[in-house]
């Protein structure tokens, strides 16, 4: 005798089906809830019931209208909300919201991660059963402004151990082409070894008086004093940081100052030469670097003598880490600080395949980029760090 299978529900239907139907039955647990939330609010504002006859009403209620509503289960279509004749305001959910804040913050975050318009519309679809669509997304992401602007006006902390600056480009659509868009940069570690990205702002790399501004900004918030600046050779960031925080130490990259170098000497032997070029700036001690240092003069300036003069340039500035604290120069010796910033902010912005609209678009995205990022302290050596100059030397 051949035993018959006893089939439940779930076997009959497939598992798509199993999945909405689950879903559904969230749905509608969520409604009965936010139902019994709003009734119990309006019955709280009143002070009665539903007909209930007391001394102690404070108001009356007026009927009900409907809305829909996005949640984490999807969307709940004509919700049922109470009015009154004094006006009833729930508490969850600001007036003429369609979605949950968490939803357009989910929405916003996908976005900067580098999701489409269009991706983040078929992921919220997945998960909610409601598509947004790309002018909501945009709509959302712009929310931001407000934020960034609070942000850019921030007051700052006097004085910052290392500040480290630098510049990029981004793809912005002018009269309809796309062009290149510089951005600069920096970002300081505080003495108690916090990292923070200070200020950003549209700029030429090449232009002192650019640099002259970000400066100026960072003055008016606060800054009076800067421990190290770390930078690539630019001269005119040099003129601007000369004038604007004069006596300022200075570290050169010593990742672009090889690159620099190694631009002289024929491809092949760079294998061979950069070993021993890396050696002056990875060394236990300033002497030992500088003996490293005279070594490779006198091995390869007969042979390179362009590479050896290009080594020379700024060379001081290059080597200005082995004052420093010597658990600090692996951080402050290049500006991989920076640089990194800018990786993740292109690392996002180029999955979305296209070019800002406008220079506003581009900004928030940076800064969208930036409110996510969470940077690790790097540890002080104490009072052996303490600022040596009355901050009141510096001029504002």
């Amino acid at each position: 005798m051949t035993l018959k299978k006893n089939h439940t529900q779930a076997d009959r239907i497939g598992q798509e089906e199993f999945h909405e139907l689950l879903r559904e039955k969230l749905r509608e647990a969520v409604r009965i809830t936010l139902i019994e939330i709003l009734e119990a609010e309006v019955e709280a504002m009143v002070g009665a019931r539903r007909y209930q006859r007391t001394t102690q009403r404070r108001g009356y209620r007026n009927g009900y209208y409907t809305r829909d509503l996005s949640t984490s289960v999807g969307r709940i279509t004509a919700l049922p909300v109470p009015r009154t004749r004094s006006g009833f305001r729930t508490q969850l959910f600001e007036r003429y919201q369609r979605r949950q804040a968490e939803l357009d913050q989910a929405i916003g975050e996908m976005f900067v991660r580098g999701v489409s318009t269009a991706g983040v519309g078929q992921i919220m679809e997945a998960l909610t059963g409601s598509k947004p669509s790309p002018s909501t997304v945009s709509r959302v992401f712009h929310s931001l402004e407000a934020e960034y602007e609070a942000w850019r006006k921030r007051p700052l902390q006097k004085s910052y151990a290392y500040v480290f600056a630098d510049g990029t480009y981004f793809t912005v659509i002018y009269d309809h082409e796309g062009q290149k868009m510089p951005i600069l940069a920096v970002i300081g570690i505080d003495e108690e070894g916090k990292r923070d990205v200070l200020a950003f702002t549209v700029g030429e790399r090449e232009n002192r008086q650019a640099w002259e501004g970000l400066l100026d900004d960072l003055k008016e918030r606060g800054m009076k004093h800067i421990g190290l600046w770390i930078s690539d050779g630019h001269q005119a960031m040099r003129n601007a940081l000369e004038a604007k925080f004069p006596g300022t130490p200075r570290q050169r990259c010593v990742k672009h100052k090889m690159e620099n170098v190694l631009g002289y000497i024929p491809k092949k032997q760079r294998e061979q030469v950069l070993p021993e070029l890396r050696a002056i700036f990875y060394q236990e001690s300033r002497e030992r670097g500088d003996q490293e240092l005279a070594a490779f003069c006198a091995k390869y300036e007969p042979i390179y003598p362009s590479a050896v003069a290009c080594l020379r340039r700024d060379l001081e500035a290059c080597l200005t880490f082995y004052a420093y604290p010597r658990e600090h120069w692996r951080t402050i010796r290049t500006t991989n600080v920076i640089e990194r910033l800018f990786h993740e902010v292109k690392r996002r912005s180029h999955k979305m395949g296209a070019a800002f609209r406008n220079e506003n678009s581009c900004l928030l995205m940076f800064y969208a980029v930036v409110r996510t990022l969470r940077f690790h302290k790097i540890p002080m050596p104490g009072d052996q760090f303490a600022l040596a100059r009355n901050l009141t030397d510096y001029p504002l």
